[in-house]
């Protein structure tokens, strides 16, 4: 899941708050005095990290894309307004934020992580970010409509009850899938699973049947995980579960690693170890591996991003036969299908610095990049218009691969997006000719309506275990060590477990369950 709990920054950079309080001497604008917008001219320069994308790397303050974006919001707004981007390199973004503020050379606008990021991790306390509180409820309708609510509550965005970042949001808001190879279903003669049952007899299927037809009826597996168990966490669904999520169990709010019903969760994964049903070797299995692996016809079942599917398409196997078709989660005795747990879905906060002479310009800004409007829409899915695409009786012509496009089209339909990602249009999609858009379809739907709320996707995560990463649940964790003991047969579940649990207490997860229920007491109860 993408969430807060995934990790832990390090402690405040050397010199930063001093850095803060020396940028914050003007002051910043505070709830209730949204200003009147003049509509004299305005520009604004966004701070951004470049994603290691090709073009980002390249492009200058003058690029044509910042010319049309900017072209297109003065026409629809009537306000002359210039927006551009200034991209950094990915890996050291917020070490370099940190730099800018010392030489006092910072945009005003930053598209950061969260307005406590480490680069400037006082910057709200010492008045360096806008308050856009009083802004956003005057101009920005379509920001209000579009983004959910608890969202803006987030300690992201949020402190103290007031706004001080606009999110960019992921496309879809949780981009979860579960994936399947329907020819394989197909050639079984086998219905979608449903139930965990139905996984099993699918994975024995597999595992004896040599649905890949290359002689060898050893070499597919059910499901594949790898090592960390990214992007291998959806069987935690099944049991109600996942980690970094946190319930209430027996009046405390605790994390789910610690959950009792956690044991039932790791013994399923050890009976797909033990069974054949899941890859021997996913402790050691990198990304690329993971792929090379799912390509190579040998994979029945995998968990990605639904953003990623085009890198699934039929011609991508070795096989050039590989079809595939999204899951719906695990169906329980109710009928209730589940996929797990939203993740938070932002992918970036865009704060407005104090000294900013027109912030309410820029929340109008990010408001049209939220609105419906036509024009906006094509720009951020095909680009320029009579250079990217033409338009001809209302059809859009356009080709994706196209040299040109091919360069330009990720740099337009997400780096210089603001409000998301219209690589998942559906207009993009049907153009491409990659995607089946009806999978797409039941993907997001399945996203919408079998993943469930987290209840401690608003918690900011206690103190100590700010500190102490072993109490999390990522590699390196007291969590993954007691997970892949047991998983591999090296320790029994339910000691393993309860030793587990005893040491995560001994260590400070006590002391983080008691701030966790406080939290939860005061802010988490509907």
């Amino acid at each position: 899941m993408r969430s807060k709990k995934h990790g832990w920054v390090p402690a405040v950079l050397v010199g930063a708050a001093a850095i803060m309080t020396a940028c914050g001497d003007s002051g910043n604008a505070k709830a209730g005095d949204a200003p009147t917008d003049s509509g004299e001219s305005a520009s604004f320069t966004i701070l951004n990290n470049d994603g290691g994308e090709s073009y980002a790397k390249q492009a200058m303050k003058d690029d044509i894309f910042y010319k049309e974006m900017s072209r297109l919001f003065s026409e629809h707004s009537g306000k002359p307004t210039q927006i551009a981007y200034e991209f950094l390199p990915a890996a050291d973004f917020s070490q370099q934020v940190t730099v800018r503020f010392a030489s006092k050379a910072v945009t005003e606008v930053i598209a950061t992580t969260s307005i406590t990021d480490k680069g400037h991790p006082t910057a709200v306390e010492n008045g360096v970010f806008t308050d856009l509180t009083a802004l956003i409820d005057q101009y920005g309708p379509n920001l209000k409509k579009n983004i959910p609510e608890y969202i803006w509550k987030n300690p992201r965005v949020s402190k103290d009850g007031k706004i001080y970042g606009i999110p960019k949001m992921l496309t879809p808001l949780d981009p979860r899938a579960f994936l399947v190879r329907k020819d394989w279903l197909d050639k079984l003669g086998m219905k979608q699973p449903e139930t965990l049952d139905d996984y099993l007899a699918f994975f024995e299927r597999v595992k004896r049947e040599d649905v890949n037809g290359n002689g060898d009826p050893n070499d597919e597996v059910g499901f594949i995980a790898r090592s960390d168990l990214g992007q291998s966490q959806i069987f935690f669904a099944a049991f109600d579960l996942f980690p970094g999520v946190w319930h209430v169990v027996n009046g405390q709010f605790i994390p789910d690693i610690i959950n009792p019903k956690m044991k039932d969760a790791i013994r399923f994964y050890k009976l797909l170890y033990d069974k054949g049903y899941m890859n021997k070797d996913w402790i050691t299995t990198k990304q690329a591996d993971w792929s090379n692996e799912i390509l190579n016809d040998k994979v029945a079942t995998w968990q990605t991003d639904l953003r990623q599917l085009a890198g699934f398409s039929k011609d991508s196997f070795a096989s050039k036969k590989g079809v595939v078709d999204v899951l719906p989660g695990f169906r329980d005795e109710s009928g209730t299908f589940n996929l797990g747990y939203r993740g938070l879905g932002i992918a970036k906060v865009h704060v407005v610095l104090s000294t900013t002479k027109h912030p309410e310009r820029f929340v109008q800004f990010m408001d049209w990049t939220y609105s419906n409007d036509q024009k906006k829409t094509d720009f951020f899915a095909f680009g320029i218009k009579g250079r990217n695409y033409t338009e001809e009786n209302g059809a859009i012509n356009w080709e994706g691969n196209n040299e040109m496009n091919k360069k330009e089209k990720t740099f337009v339909e997400t780096m210089i997006n603001p409000s998301g990602d219209s690589r998942m249009d559906i207009r993009v999609i049907e153009k491409a000719g990659i995607v089946d858009p009806s999978v797409l379809k039941r993907g997001t739907d399945y996203t919408a309506k079998n993943m469930y709320d987290d209840p401690s996707i608003n918690m900011e995560l206690p103190e100590v275990l700010q500190t102490k990463p072993e109490l999390g649940y990522a590699g390196g964790s007291l969590f993954m060590d007691m997970f892949s003991r047991v998983v591999t047969g090296k320790e029994q579940p339910d000691a393993a477990f309860d030793k587990f649990v005893a040491d995560w207490k001994k260590r400070g997860g006590d002391e983080a369950v008691k701030q966790a229920t406080e939290w939860y007491n005061k802010n988490g109860k509907k």
